[in-house]
């Protein structure tokens, strides 16, 4: 890689034009390398939010989904407890009866 010195010029460049020239052009060449390597960095960030936002967006899907199988089965778990609950009263209601019996 070229390091860039934008203050820098070669010696005697008034005498030797063409040197500066070359270090010019060495100096926009290595700029658009440069250009080139942060395009392909920021197209690269890029895709990975995109790929992030979509993995995102279907973790939010599942946590929904997984939330209703957690709504729906807490609805049956108070059913079958009130069920019970239920249960053990009429047989406490029977044993009463028939101890009265």
């Amino acid at each position: 890689m070229t390091i860039i010195k934008p203050n820098t010029k070669p010696r005697l460049w008034w005498l030797f034009p063409w040197s500066y020239a070359r270090t010019l052009h060495t100096s926009a060449n290595a700029l658009r390398a440069l250009a080139d390597r942060l395009d392909d960095a920021m197209t690269f960030q890029s895709h990975v939010i995109a790929d992030q936002s979509e993995e995102i967006a279907k973790l939010r899907t599942e946590v929904e989904r997984l939330a209703g199988n957690v709504k729906y089965w807490r609805i049956e778990a108070e059913t079958d407890h009130a069920r019970w609950l239920r249960v053990l009263e009429e047989n406490d209601a029977l044993k009463k009866k028939g101890g009265q019996s």
